[in-house]
């Protein structure tokens, strides 16, 4: 457990750290004298529990203490850190509006049991001891769920304590004793799991995908889920349901549960290497339940460049410009496009399966309007650029055949599975069409450059195909 305290009392902050010293098991400390160098650690650091003087100097060895430093500690604290308990001393008699502003916050679930544990708390001085106890019965509960075990399969990077500790939360409302996790990291720095929890005799409890990341970048996830995914597609059988979210207990960040049926073990990736067919199946079913979205596009006017800028900015992709040729004229371009909800990253880690050739689409944090055929696209491309595909080092296609990347008989020669290829491209085809089809691919090439470890031999070739096929398309041009 690791508790911040903001005291500019020396010897107050030493007396509490060394009560907290005796408690098990070890509480770690760390010790700010004012307002700005608590809030400077809020921002270096994750706690468990915050504890805060409300009259403060602003600075360490001022001497001008005055509430409102402490109540400037409250408001960093709700937007670096929401899901951090904070508690507040003081030695002076507080208004009603000081107490309001105290109380913002609420009430969260920080131990996965499903009790409300206030966010705030203030304290008198002469309570210390009380402080003290609270803090014990906090390291207590935390070492309850530090007892369920975490089984990390297939990841070659260890999870750190809060990205644990929502696991064990989850668990812990299923009464399990023990939680099986594969995770990954992605390329935005959010952690993704699949977690099965289990019972003391082994038995499966329930299973999950979760998401862990900071709030501030988890909300815009959430809102998503609700606006685009909740009110059209769940219970269709290719979406999860939300079930839970974890806003408070794990430091600086949340985790958004979504609850899966049992047996969605293999990612599409896995499925393409043992069988092209199956792997075909499920971008079938895929096709046929995004055309719920389809059914609500529109007509929009597009700049290529803004579309690009969008997934790689101007400094990332001016060092590549010259190597593609024609980018500033094809970019001018204006074009009207078939527009719709996407789901913005639909690589094969995110569409998990079953046995029974069902799948279930993943991770919201993309969804939004955009042309209609990004996510064929985004698909086909994933097989190739991203980053733990099993494909991307395989020796097709070449660096030519990327360049040919609209003639599908010389782009497929040598490929392990032309078929698969043939039917996301029929996908993406039908949806885009053969003008809206060259910008998407255009864009959705140029924005592997911006990764160190992509081929970007390919990238370049693909990229350059899109150009050439864009140019003989009719289009509204710049102006026109």
């Amino acid at each position: 457990m690791k508790v911040l305290i903001i005291e500019d009392d020396i010897d107050v902050a030493a007396e509490l750290e060394e009560h907290l010293g005796y408690l098990k098991p070890r509480i770690e400390t760390v010790i700010a004298g004012s307002l700005s160098s608590g809030i400077d650690a809020l921002h270096s650091h994750e706690f468990d529990f915050i504890i805060c003087d409300l009259r403060l100097p602003p600075y360490d060895g001022g001497v001008d203490t005055e509430e409102a430093h402490g109540l400037a500690v409250h408001s960093a604290a709700r937007a670096v850190c929401p899901g951090t308990p904070r508690l507040f001393f003081t030695g002076y008699e507080t208004s009603a509006l000081v107490r309001e502003q105290l109380s913002a916050g609420g009430t969260h679930d920080v131990w996965g049991t499903g009790e409300s544990y206030p966010m705030t708390r203030l304290l008198k001085k002469d309570e210390f001891v009380d402080c003290v106890q609270r803090l014990e019965s906090f390291n207590t509960e935390l070492a309850t769920l530090d007892s369920i075990r975490i089984d990390l399969l297939h990841s070659e990077s260890r999870l750190d304590q809060f990205e644990e500790r929502a696991l064990r939360m989850l668990a812990r409302r299923f009464k399990g004793t023990c939680i099986e996790a594969s995770a990954s990291k992605g390329l935005s720095g959010a952690r993704t799991l699949k977690a099965n929890v289990k019972d003391d005799q082994g038995r499966a409890r329930a299973s999950y995908f979760v998401k862990i990341d900071l709030a501030t970048k988890l909300k815009k996830e959430r809102e998503n889920y609700q606006e685009y995914v909740s009110p059209l597609l769940v219970g269709i059988g290719s979406f999860p349901t939300l079930e839970y979210d974890i806003e408070a207990g794990i430091g600086k960040r949340e985790a958004l549960c979504y609850q899966l049926a049992d047996g969605y073990t293999e990612s599409l990736f896995d499925v393409l290497e043992v069988s092209e067919n199956d792997a075909i199946a499920v971008v079938e079913i895929l096709r046929n339940t995004f055309k719920r979205w389809l059914e609500h596009s529109s007509k929009e006017v597009y700049r290529i460049r803004d579309l690009r800028v969008q997934r790689i900015g101007e400094s990332k992709f001016q060092p590549f410009r010259d190597a593609i040729g024609g980018t500033e004229i094809f970019e001018d371009i204006e074009q009207e496009m078939t527009t719709s909800i996407q789901h913005g990253d639909l690589h094969g880690f995110n569409i998990l399966c079953n046995t029974s050739g069902e799948a279930v689409v993943i991770d919201f944090g993309n969804v939004g309007s955009a042309p209609t055929c990004i996510d064929p696209v985004i698909l086909e491309h994933s097989i190739l650029f991203h980053k733990d595909s099993p494909f991307r080092n395989n020796s097709w296609p070449t660096n030519a055949q990327a360049e040919a990347w609209f003639d599908l008989d010389e782009y497929l020669r040598g490929c392990p599975f032309p078929n698969f290829i043939r039917k996301c491209r029929e996908w993406a085809s039908e949806t885009g069409g053969p003008t809206d089809l060259p910008p998407v691919v255009y864009i959705e090439a140029v924005r592997q450059l911006k990764y160190e470890d992509t081929n970007r031999g390919r990238a370049l070739g693909i990229a350059r195909a899109a150009i050439r096929r864009g140019r003989r398309r009719p289009c509204i041009t710049a102006g026109s």
